[in-house]
């Protein structure tokens, strides 16, 4: 059993990376091994709707979107956390969603082998996106063919760190973890 975690902040130690690596967690105290990418760290660049992808196996480009690509295939749970700037995930979150049209295929779906579960995490300082985040967390689990475990996160965290405090959260991120493997 494999749990992948992406991680849309564009700050080490956010409160997203918090939360994503506390689902990481639960999936690991139940068994599975665990990987983490931190796209702010990783050179990926923007769909260049070649349609490459809908033709051949894989994106054209050759940039770090090919390890989480290979990542994504593999395992058998997908964590995808962003905090929420402007109303929308992060750059870096949606960079990485519009890159997943390599795995989707018109009338068919998604590419992606079946049977994947899936968390989204978010933070937020300002405002109360909850109701727009679980559609869209809907939308993308539809789009990916994976089975949503479920949306964990909240807003008031715009100090680092600060979700460490918030017990309730970081208990149902761990148990989300846990029904990623279970």
């Amino acid at each position: 059993m494999k749990v992948v975690g992406i991680v849309g902040s564009p700050r080490r130690g956010s409160n997203t990376e918090i939360l994503v690596e506390q689902v990481l967690a639960g999936a690991a105290a139940a068994g599975a091994e665990t990987q983490i990418f931190r796209l702010n760290d990783l050179n990926i660049r923007g769909c260049q709707a070649c349609n490459y992808c809908k033709e051949h196996d894989g994106c054209r480009q050759k940039d770090d979107m090919t390890q989480i690509y290979d990542a994504l295939f593999a395992a058998d749970g997908i964590v995808i956390g962003s905090p929420i700037y402007m109303g929308y995930f992060t750059a870096q979150t949606k960079l990485f969603m519009d890159r997943l049209f390599a795995f989707f295929r018109p009338g068919v779906g998604s590419s992606l082998p079946k049977g994947k579960k899936g968390v989204v995490v978010y933070c937020q300082g300002g405002g109360d996106d909850r109701k727009f985040v679980e559609a869209l967390a809907r939308r993308l689990a539809g789009v990916m063919g994976l089975e949503l475990k479920g949306v964990v996160g909240g807003n008031g965290m715009n100090e680092l760190g600060v979700v460490r405090e918030n017990k309730e959260l970081m208990d149902r991120a761990f148990r989300l973890g846990e029904e990623l493997v279970s």
